[in-house]
Protein backbone atom coordinates (compact mmCIF):
# COMPACT_ATOMS: atom_id res chain seq x y z
CA UNK A 1 0.00 0.00 0.00
CA UNK A 2 1.33 2.93 -1.47
CA UNK A 3 0.84 5.89 1.84
CA UNK A 4 0.64 9.79 0.75
CA UNK A 5 2.69 12.01 2.53
CA UNK A 6 1.02 15.73 3.46
CA UNK A 7 2.32 19.06 2.87
CA UNK A 8 1.92 21.48 5.55
CA UNK A 9 1.47 24.83 3.49
CA UNK A 10 -2.25 25.68 2.91
CA UNK A 11 -1.11 28.91 1.13
CA UNK A 12 1.64 29.76 -1.31
CA UNK A 13 2.07 32.66 -3.22
CA UNK A 14 -1.28 33.49 -1.54
CA UNK A 15 -3.15 31.35 -3.27
CA UNK A 16 -4.34 28.26 -1.82
CA UNK A 17 -2.89 25.24 -2.88
CA UNK A 18 -3.62 22.75 0.32
CA UNK A 19 -6.45 21.06 -2.37
CA UNK A 20 -8.16 18.14 -0.35
CA UNK A 21 -5.02 17.31 1.74
CA UNK A 22 -5.56 17.69 5.59
CA UNK A 23 -5.31 20.97 7.30
CA UNK A 24 -2.92 21.28 9.90
CA UNK A 25 -3.59 22.32 13.05
CA UNK A 26 -1.62 25.47 12.78
CA UNK A 27 -3.85 26.77 9.94
CA UNK A 28 -6.85 25.95 11.86
CA UNK A 29 -8.43 28.75 14.04
CA UNK A 30 -12.04 29.53 12.98
CA UNK A 31 -14.34 30.09 15.66
CA UNK A 32 -18.13 28.62 15.59
CA UNK A 33 -18.84 32.43 15.41
CA UNK A 34 -17.00 32.80 12.28
CA UNK A 35 -18.23 29.51 10.88
CA UNK A 36 -21.95 30.85 11.74
CA UNK A 37 -21.31 34.11 9.69
CA UNK A 38 -19.57 32.38 6.85
CA UNK A 39 -22.29 30.24 6.54
CA UNK A 40 -25.21 32.46 6.22
CA UNK A 41 -23.58 35.09 3.94
CA UNK A 42 -23.12 31.47 1.64
CA UNK A 43 -26.80 30.97 1.86
CA UNK A 44 -27.67 34.67 1.66
CA UNK A 45 -27.61 34.81 -2.43
CA UNK A 46 -29.83 36.65 -4.33
CA UNK A 47 -31.37 33.57 -5.29
CA UNK A 48 -32.93 32.88 -1.71
CA UNK A 49 -35.54 34.81 -2.16
CA UNK A 50 -36.83 32.48 -4.61
CA UNK A 51 -37.82 30.52 -1.49
CA UNK A 52 -40.78 32.79 -1.44
CA UNK A 53 -42.13 31.81 -4.76
CA UNK A 54 -41.86 28.46 -4.50
CA UNK A 55 -43.75 28.34 -0.99
CA UNK A 56 -46.19 31.85 -2.03
CA UNK A 57 -49.20 29.32 -2.09
CA UNK A 58 -48.55 28.46 1.53
CA UNK A 59 -48.49 32.02 2.72
CA UNK A 60 -46.66 33.58 5.47
CA UNK A 61 -47.29 31.28 8.72
CA UNK A 62 -47.00 27.71 6.95
CA UNK A 63 -44.39 28.79 4.86
CA UNK A 64 -42.90 29.93 7.83
CA UNK A 65 -43.58 26.16 9.92
CA UNK A 66 -42.12 24.38 6.76
CA UNK A 67 -38.65 26.79 6.93
CA UNK A 68 -38.46 26.11 10.55
CA UNK A 69 -39.61 22.51 10.10
CA UNK A 70 -36.67 22.06 7.21
CA UNK A 71 -33.72 23.29 10.18
CA UNK A 72 -35.48 20.83 12.18
CA UNK A 73 -34.99 17.64 9.87
CA UNK A 74 -31.63 18.66 8.77
CA UNK A 75 -29.73 20.41 11.80
CA UNK A 76 -28.54 16.54 12.90
CA UNK A 77 -26.99 15.63 9.92
CA UNK A 78 -25.46 19.07 9.05
CA UNK A 79 -24.27 19.07 12.58
CA UNK A 80 -22.63 15.98 12.47
CA UNK A 81 -20.81 16.55 9.13
CA UNK A 82 -19.63 19.89 10.75
CA UNK A 83 -17.98 17.71 13.73
CA UNK A 84 -16.19 15.72 10.43
CA UNK A 85 -14.54 18.17 9.44
CA UNK A 86 -13.15 19.25 13.16
CA UNK A 87 -12.26 15.78 13.98
CA UNK A 88 -11.13 14.75 10.28
CA UNK A 89 -10.05 18.18 8.79
CA UNK A 90 -10.38 16.62 5.30
CA UNK A 91 -13.39 17.19 3.14
CA UNK A 92 -16.46 14.96 3.60
CA UNK A 93 -15.88 13.40 -0.08
CA UNK A 94 -12.25 12.55 1.01
CA UNK A 95 -13.83 10.38 4.31
CA UNK A 96 -16.32 8.69 1.54
CA UNK A 97 -13.18 6.95 0.31
CA UNK A 98 -13.73 4.93 3.22
CA UNK A 99 -16.91 4.11 2.88
CA UNK A 100 -17.50 4.08 -0.66
CA UNK A 101 -14.45 2.76 -2.02
CA UNK A 102 -11.84 4.91 -3.14
CA UNK A 103 -12.93 4.95 -6.76
CA UNK A 104 -16.52 5.22 -6.07
CA UNK A 105 -16.26 8.18 -4.09
CA UNK A 106 -14.33 9.44 -7.30
CA UNK A 107 -17.14 9.05 -8.88
CA UNK A 108 -19.53 10.68 -6.78
CA UNK A 109 -16.82 13.77 -6.59
CA UNK A 110 -17.42 14.28 -10.47
CA UNK A 111 -20.92 14.38 -10.07
CA UNK A 112 -20.82 16.41 -7.42
CA UNK A 113 -18.47 18.93 -9.07
CA UNK A 114 -21.57 19.20 -11.89
CA UNK A 115 -24.06 19.84 -9.29
CA UNK A 116 -22.01 22.74 -7.45
CA UNK A 117 -21.34 24.19 -11.21
CA UNK A 118 -25.36 23.75 -11.63
CA UNK A 119 -25.64 25.92 -8.28
CA UNK A 120 -23.05 28.45 -9.67
CA UNK A 121 -24.55 28.98 -13.00
CA UNK A 122 -28.16 29.30 -11.07
CA UNK A 123 -26.59 32.21 -9.10
CA UNK A 124 -24.85 33.50 -11.92
CA UNK A 125 -28.21 34.11 -14.10
CA UNK A 126 -29.78 36.12 -11.03
CA UNK A 127 -26.80 38.10 -10.63
CA UNK A 128 -26.25 39.15 -14.05
CA UNK A 129 -29.98 39.73 -14.25
CA UNK A 130 -29.46 42.37 -11.23
CA UNK A 131 -26.71 44.77 -12.42
CA UNK A 132 -27.74 44.22 -16.35
CA UNK A 133 -31.15 45.51 -15.82
CA UNK A 134 -29.77 48.41 -13.62
CA UNK A 135 -27.42 49.29 -16.17
CA UNK A 136 -29.37 48.66 -18.99
CA UNK A 137 -26.70 46.51 -20.54
CA UNK A 138 -26.30 43.16 -22.14
CA UNK A 139 -26.52 40.72 -19.66
CA UNK A 140 -23.87 38.46 -21.20
CA UNK A 141 -21.19 40.93 -20.46
CA UNK A 142 -22.06 40.06 -16.52
CA UNK A 143 -22.42 36.96 -17.08
CA UNK A 144 -18.97 36.73 -17.83
CA UNK A 145 -17.67 39.42 -15.48
CA UNK A 146 -19.55 38.53 -12.19
CA UNK A 147 -18.11 34.81 -13.02
CA UNK A 148 -14.22 36.28 -13.25
CA UNK A 149 -14.70 37.91 -9.61
CA UNK A 150 -15.72 34.66 -7.80
CA UNK A 151 -13.24 32.74 -9.75
CA UNK A 152 -10.72 35.45 -7.89
CA UNK A 153 -12.12 35.67 -4.84
CA UNK A 154 -11.97 31.77 -4.79
CA UNK A 155 -8.45 31.67 -5.55
CA UNK A 156 -7.05 32.68 -2.75
CA UNK A 157 -8.76 30.08 -0.39
CA UNK A 158 -10.99 29.29 2.71
CA UNK A 159 -9.06 32.67 5.03
CA UNK A 160 -9.71 34.87 2.47
CA UNK A 161 -13.25 34.04 1.86
CA UNK A 162 -14.30 34.15 5.68
CA UNK A 163 -12.55 38.08 5.63
CA UNK A 164 -14.65 38.42 2.76
CA UNK A 165 -18.31 36.89 4.19
CA UNK A 166 -17.10 38.73 7.43
CA UNK A 167 -16.99 42.16 6.12
CA UNK A 168 -19.04 42.48 3.47
CA UNK A 169 -21.96 41.09 5.82
CA UNK A 170 -23.27 44.31 7.11
CA UNK A 171 -23.46 45.83 3.20
CA UNK A 172 -25.39 42.85 2.36
CA UNK A 173 -27.84 43.25 5.32
CA UNK A 174 -28.80 46.96 5.62
CA UNK A 175 -29.03 46.65 1.55
CA UNK A 176 -31.82 43.91 1.81
CA UNK A 177 -33.14 46.33 4.59
CA UNK A 178 -33.26 49.38 2.17
CA UNK A 179 -34.85 47.25 -0.49
CA UNK A 180 -37.11 45.44 1.47
CA UNK A 181 -38.43 48.75 2.86
CA UNK A 182 -39.30 50.44 0.21
CA UNK A 183 -40.91 47.24 -0.53
CA UNK A 184 -43.18 47.66 2.30
CA UNK A 185 -43.81 51.29 1.58
CA UNK A 186 -43.92 51.83 -2.21
CA UNK A 187 -46.48 48.84 -2.91
CA UNK A 188 -49.49 48.30 -0.71
CA UNK A 189 -49.21 44.48 0.54
CA UNK A 190 -52.26 42.87 1.11
CA UNK A 191 -51.32 40.89 4.54
CA UNK A 192 -54.67 39.67 5.06
CA UNK A 193 -54.22 37.63 1.68
CA UNK A 194 -50.86 36.41 2.57
CA UNK A 195 -51.58 34.77 6.39
CA UNK A 196 -53.46 31.87 4.85
CA UNK A 197 -52.83 29.53 2.16
CA UNK A 198 -53.34 31.32 -1.15
CA UNK A 199 -53.34 27.92 -3.28
CA UNK A 200 -52.66 24.17 -3.80
CA UNK A 201 -49.25 23.09 -2.05
CA UNK A 202 -48.22 19.81 -0.35
CA UNK A 203 -46.38 19.76 2.98
CA UNK A 204 -44.20 16.83 1.22
CA UNK A 205 -43.26 19.12 -2.39
CA UNK A 206 -42.62 22.22 0.04
CA UNK A 207 -39.99 20.81 2.00
CA UNK A 208 -38.54 18.28 -0.47
CA UNK A 209 -37.87 21.58 -2.57
CA UNK A 210 -36.15 23.55 0.83
CA UNK A 211 -33.87 20.66 1.75
CA UNK A 212 -32.87 20.40 -1.59
CA UNK A 213 -32.15 24.00 -1.82
CA UNK A 214 -30.54 24.69 1.31
CA UNK A 215 -30.04 22.73 4.31
CA UNK A 216 -29.28 18.85 2.95
CA UNK A 217 -27.57 20.36 -0.36
CA UNK A 218 -25.56 21.74 1.40
CA UNK A 219 -24.67 19.58 4.05
CA UNK A 220 -21.78 17.84 2.45
CA UNK A 221 -19.98 20.50 2.12
CA UNK A 222 -19.72 21.76 5.75
CA UNK A 223 -16.62 19.90 6.22
CA UNK A 224 -15.13 21.72 3.19
CA UNK A 225 -15.10 24.68 5.94
CA UNK A 226 -15.12 23.60 9.33
CA UNK A 227 -11.90 21.81 8.71
CA UNK A 228 -10.81 25.36 9.63
CA UNK A 229 -12.20 25.35 12.48
CA UNK A 230 -10.45 25.05 15.89
CA UNK A 231 -9.47 21.23 16.28
CA UNK A 232 -11.69 18.96 18.01
CA UNK A 233 -11.01 17.92 21.52
CA UNK A 234 -12.33 15.98 23.92
CA UNK A 235 -11.67 18.60 26.64
CA UNK A 236 -13.73 21.24 24.95
CA UNK A 237 -16.97 22.09 26.65
CA UNK A 238 -20.67 21.04 26.34
CA UNK A 239 -21.26 24.30 25.07
CA UNK A 240 -18.44 24.56 22.85
CA UNK A 241 -18.99 21.75 21.04
CA UNK A 242 -23.16 22.49 20.73
CA UNK A 243 -21.85 26.06 19.12
CA UNK A 244 -20.02 24.37 16.78
CA UNK A 245 -22.74 21.54 15.87
CA UNK A 246 -25.05 24.07 15.34
CA UNK A 247 -23.02 27.34 13.68
CA UNK A 248 -23.08 25.73 9.81
CA UNK A 249 -26.48 24.40 9.66
CA UNK A 250 -28.38 27.71 11.57
CA UNK A 251 -26.10 29.98 9.46
CA UNK A 252 -27.25 28.23 6.66
CA UNK A 253 -31.02 28.43 7.28
CA UNK A 254 -31.40 32.18 8.99
CA UNK A 255 -30.91 33.78 5.39
CA UNK A 256 -33.58 31.37 4.07
CA UNK A 257 -36.27 32.75 6.21
CA UNK A 258 -35.64 36.13 6.18
CA UNK A 259 -35.05 35.97 2.09
CA UNK A 260 -37.62 33.86 1.75
CA UNK A 261 -40.59 35.96 3.55
CA UNK A 262 -39.31 38.77 2.15
CA UNK A 263 -39.51 36.96 -1.55
CA UNK A 264 -42.92 36.08 -0.98
CA UNK A 265 -44.09 39.74 -0.24
CA UNK A 266 -42.51 40.75 -3.10
CA UNK A 267 -44.05 38.03 -5.30
CA UNK A 268 -47.37 39.08 -4.07
CA UNK A 269 -46.72 42.49 -6.08
CA UNK A 270 -45.29 41.15 -9.09
CA UNK A 271 -45.52 37.34 -9.97
CA UNK A 272 -43.19 37.26 -12.59
CA UNK A 273 -40.34 38.61 -11.26
CA UNK A 274 -41.14 40.08 -7.89
CA UNK A 275 -39.52 37.95 -5.70
CA UNK A 276 -36.13 39.02 -6.97
CA UNK A 277 -36.63 42.22 -5.19
CA UNK A 278 -33.30 44.06 -6.47
CA UNK A 279 -34.85 43.89 -10.00
CA UNK A 280 -38.53 45.76 -8.49
CA UNK A 281 -39.41 49.01 -9.68
CA UNK A 282 -40.87 50.78 -7.12
CA UNK A 283 -43.40 53.64 -8.05
CA UNK A 284 -42.53 56.95 -6.86
CA UNK A 285 -39.03 57.00 -6.01
CA UNK A 286 -36.90 59.53 -7.74
CA UNK A 287 -33.81 61.45 -6.91
CA UNK A 288 -31.89 60.55 -3.82
CA UNK A 289 -34.48 57.65 -2.67
CA UNK A 290 -33.51 56.12 -6.65
CA UNK A 291 -29.72 56.60 -5.82
CA UNK A 292 -30.01 54.69 -2.89
CA UNK A 293 -32.11 51.64 -4.46
CA UNK A 294 -29.70 51.70 -7.15
CA UNK A 295 -26.50 51.27 -4.61
CA UNK A 296 -29.27 48.69 -2.72
CA UNK A 297 -29.64 46.84 -5.34
CA UNK A 298 -25.36 46.96 -6.17
CA UNK A 299 -25.37 45.69 -2.91
CA UNK A 300 -27.58 42.60 -3.35
CA UNK A 301 -25.25 41.56 -5.59
CA UNK A 302 -22.78 40.76 -3.22
CA UNK A 303 -24.73 37.80 -2.29
CA UNK A 304 -24.33 36.49 -5.61
CA UNK A 305 -20.41 36.63 -4.79
CA UNK A 306 -21.08 34.98 -1.21
CA UNK A 307 -22.52 32.29 -2.62
CA UNK A 308 -20.70 31.05 -5.67
CA UNK A 309 -18.08 31.39 -3.81
CA UNK A 310 -19.00 28.48 -1.52
CA UNK A 311 -20.13 26.92 -4.38
CA UNK A 312 -16.62 26.99 -6.86
CA UNK A 313 -15.03 25.98 -3.93
CA UNK A 314 -16.82 22.66 -3.16
CA UNK A 315 -17.16 22.22 -6.74
CA UNK A 316 -12.88 22.22 -6.70
CA UNK A 317 -12.35 20.20 -4.00
CA UNK A 318 -14.89 17.55 -5.69
CA UNK A 319 -12.68 17.51 -8.61
CA UNK A 320 -9.53 17.15 -6.77
CA UNK A 321 -10.68 14.40 -4.33
CA UNK A 322 -11.67 12.63 -7.73
CA UNK A 323 -8.30 13.26 -9.49
CA UNK A 324 -5.64 13.50 -6.76
CA UNK A 325 -4.26 9.88 -7.34
CA UNK A 326 -3.29 11.51 -10.81
CA UNK A 327 -1.18 14.20 -9.25
CA UNK A 328 2.05 12.18 -7.60
CA UNK A 329 4.39 15.13 -7.50
CA UNK A 330 3.79 17.72 -4.95
CA UNK A 331 3.90 20.37 -7.29
CA UNK A 332 1.81 19.32 -9.86
CA UNK A 333 -0.99 18.47 -7.37
CA UNK A 334 -0.25 22.38 -5.81
CA UNK A 335 -1.27 23.64 -9.57
CA UNK A 336 -4.12 21.48 -9.27
CA UNK A 337 -6.32 23.62 -7.24
CA UNK A 338 -5.69 26.95 -9.00
CA UNK A 339 -6.23 25.40 -12.56
CA UNK A 340 -9.10 23.17 -11.38
CA UNK A 341 -10.82 26.42 -10.01
CA UNK A 342 -10.52 29.02 -13.30
CA UNK A 343 -12.01 25.50 -15.08
CA UNK A 344 -14.90 24.97 -13.25
CA UNK A 345 -15.56 29.14 -13.07
CA UNK A 346 -15.52 29.56 -16.50
CA UNK A 347 -18.25 26.03 -16.65
CA UNK A 348 -20.32 27.74 -14.24
CA UNK A 349 -20.00 30.80 -16.25
CA UNK A 350 -21.42 28.05 -19.64
CA UNK A 351 -24.17 27.08 -17.79
CA UNK A 352 -25.55 30.74 -16.42
CA UNK A 353 -25.84 31.79 -20.72
CA UNK A 354 -27.13 28.08 -21.25
CA UNK A 355 -30.54 29.06 -19.27
CA UNK A 356 -30.11 26.73 -16.72
CA UNK A 357 -32.02 29.03 -14.24
CA UNK A 358 -35.35 27.71 -16.40
CA UNK A 359 -35.15 24.67 -14.75
CA UNK A 360 -34.19 25.30 -11.30
CA UNK A 361 -36.98 22.77 -10.00
CA UNK A 362 -35.62 19.88 -11.90
CA UNK A 363 -32.50 20.15 -11.38
CA UNK A 364 -33.27 20.64 -6.87
CA UNK A 365 -34.97 17.52 -7.05
CA UNK A 366 -32.35 16.08 -8.85
CA UNK A 367 -29.66 16.98 -6.99
CA UNK A 368 -31.41 16.21 -3.36
CA UNK A 369 -31.91 12.28 -5.16
CA UNK A 370 -28.55 12.00 -5.62
CA UNK A 371 -26.72 13.67 -2.49
CA UNK A 372 -29.26 12.91 0.41
CA UNK A 373 -28.78 9.31 0.06
CA UNK A 374 -25.01 9.55 -0.01
CA UNK A 375 -24.46 12.02 2.74
CA UNK A 376 -26.75 9.98 5.22
CA UNK A 377 -24.69 6.79 4.72
CA UNK A 378 -21.60 8.19 4.76
CA UNK A 379 -22.65 10.26 7.94
CA UNK A 380 -23.68 6.64 9.76
CA UNK A 381 -20.20 5.03 8.67
CA UNK A 382 -18.42 8.09 10.17
CA UNK A 383 -19.87 7.90 13.60
CA UNK A 384 -20.33 4.49 13.98
CA UNK A 385 -16.88 3.34 12.55
CA UNK A 386 -14.63 5.71 10.78
CA UNK A 387 -14.02 8.25 13.37
CA UNK A 388 -12.65 5.69 15.94
CA UNK A 389 -10.61 3.60 13.60
CA UNK A 390 -9.15 5.29 11.25
CA UNK A 391 -5.94 7.11 10.87
CA UNK A 392 -5.60 10.03 8.59
CA UNK A 393 -2.89 8.37 6.04
CA UNK A 394 -5.40 5.94 5.25
CA UNK A 395 -7.86 8.15 3.07
CA UNK A 396 -4.96 8.72 0.82
CA UNK A 397 -3.86 5.06 0.57
CA UNK A 398 -5.51 3.51 -2.77
CA UNK A 399 -6.31 0.36 -1.77
CA UNK A 400 -5.56 -2.77 -4.06
CA UNK A 401 -8.41 -4.66 -3.87
CA UNK A 402 -11.69 -4.04 -6.08
CA UNK A 403 -13.95 -4.85 -3.21
CA UNK A 404 -12.00 -1.51 -1.57
CA UNK A 405 -12.09 0.23 -4.52
CA UNK A 406 -15.96 -0.09 -5.24
CA UNK A 407 -17.64 -0.10 -2.15
CA UNK A 408 -20.97 -2.33 -3.36
CA UNK A 409 -22.14 -2.84 0.39
CA UNK A 410 -22.61 1.06 0.56
CA UNK A 411 -22.93 1.74 -3.13
CA UNK A 412 -25.87 -0.03 -3.47
CA UNK A 413 -28.17 1.48 -1.25
CA UNK A 414 -27.49 4.90 -1.75
CA UNK A 415 -28.47 3.96 -5.51
CA UNK A 416 -31.69 2.51 -4.33
CA UNK A 417 -32.19 5.06 -2.08
CA UNK A 418 -31.53 7.80 -5.48
CA UNK A 419 -34.02 5.69 -7.52
CA UNK A 420 -36.68 5.91 -4.81
CA UNK A 421 -36.31 9.77 -4.37
CA UNK A 422 -36.18 10.01 -8.23
CA UNK A 423 -39.25 7.57 -9.81
CA UNK A 424 -40.94 7.06 -6.14
CA UNK A 425 -42.65 4.39 -4.65
CA UNK A 426 -45.85 3.74 -7.66
CA UNK A 427 -49.17 3.80 -6.19
CA UNK A 428 -48.16 4.95 -2.86
CA UNK A 429 -46.64 7.69 -4.10
CA UNK A 430 -49.74 9.67 -2.28
CA UNK A 431 -47.33 9.92 1.06
CA UNK A 432 -45.44 12.18 -0.48
CA UNK A 433 -47.86 14.93 -0.36
CA UNK A 434 -47.16 15.00 3.38
CA UNK A 435 -43.30 13.64 3.65
CA UNK A 436 -40.21 14.98 1.05
CA UNK A 437 -39.42 12.03 -1.31
CA UNK A 438 -36.01 12.93 -1.54
CA UNK A 439 -35.70 12.43 2.26
CA UNK A 440 -38.05 9.20 2.34
CA UNK A 441 -35.53 8.00 -0.52
CA UNK A 442 -32.14 8.56 1.61
CA UNK A 443 -33.58 6.59 4.91
CA UNK A 444 -34.51 3.86 2.90
CA UNK A 445 -31.21 3.55 1.66
CA UNK A 446 -29.82 4.51 5.04
CA UNK A 447 -31.81 1.53 6.74
CA UNK A 448 -30.68 -0.93 4.02
CA UNK A 449 -27.25 0.14 4.82
CA UNK A 450 -27.48 -0.14 8.44
CA UNK A 451 -28.58 -3.90 8.17
CA UNK A 452 -25.93 -4.90 5.68
CA UNK A 453 -23.66 -3.12 8.25
CA UNK A 454 -24.16 -4.92 11.16
CA UNK A 455 -24.97 -8.47 9.30
CA UNK A 456 -21.74 -8.49 6.93
CA UNK A 457 -20.06 -5.44 7.07
CA UNK A 458 -18.85 -4.92 10.04
CA UNK A 459 -17.69 -8.60 10.58
CA UNK A 460 -16.06 -9.53 7.59
CA UNK A 461 -14.72 -5.94 6.09
CA UNK A 462 -14.04 -3.53 9.22
CA UNK A 463 -11.98 -6.20 10.96
CA UNK A 464 -9.85 -6.73 8.76
CA UNK A 465 -8.84 -3.64 7.75
CA UNK A 466 -5.19 -2.87 8.28
CA UNK A 467 -4.40 1.11 9.09
CA UNK A 468 -0.80 2.24 7.75
CA UNK A 469 1.15 3.79 10.69
CA UNK A 470 3.98 5.10 9.01
CA UNK A 471 3.11 8.91 8.88
CA UNK A 472 3.70 11.56 11.40
CA UNK A 473 0.01 12.55 12.14
CA UNK A 474 0.78 15.01 15.26
CA UNK A 475 -0.02 18.03 13.16
CA UNK A 476 -3.38 16.59 11.24
CA UNK A 477 -4.83 14.65 14.33
CA UNK A 478 -7.06 16.04 17.35
CA UNK A 479 -7.52 14.54 20.59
Amino acid sequence: MVVKSFDNEVVEHRLEVVGVNPIPNSARTMSSRKILIFWAMASASALTPIVGLELYNMGIPFATIAIVLALLIGIIPAGLVAEMGRQIPVPSLVVSRKTYGFMTSGAYSLVFTFLNLGFFGLNDTVGAAIISGLTHSNIIIWYVIMGIVQVVLVLFGAKWLEYFFRYSAPVLIVSYIILAYFLLTSYKINFSLLMHPIGAFTWGGALNFLLGFSILAWSYKISTQTRFGYPYSDKDSASKRFRYFISSPVGIMIPVLLMGLIGLVGNSVDPNTGWNIAVLTFPGLHGLFGIVVFIAALGVSLAIIHTNAMNLYPATADLLAALQPVFRKKANEKLAQPIATILLGTGGIILAIGGILAHIETFIDTLAAIIFPFTFILIFDWFVHLRHTTKMGDYYSIPKSIFMNFRVDALIPALIGTVIAIFGIGPYDFIFNYFPEALFGSLIGLLIYIVVYYGYTSRHINTGESYSENINYADFETD
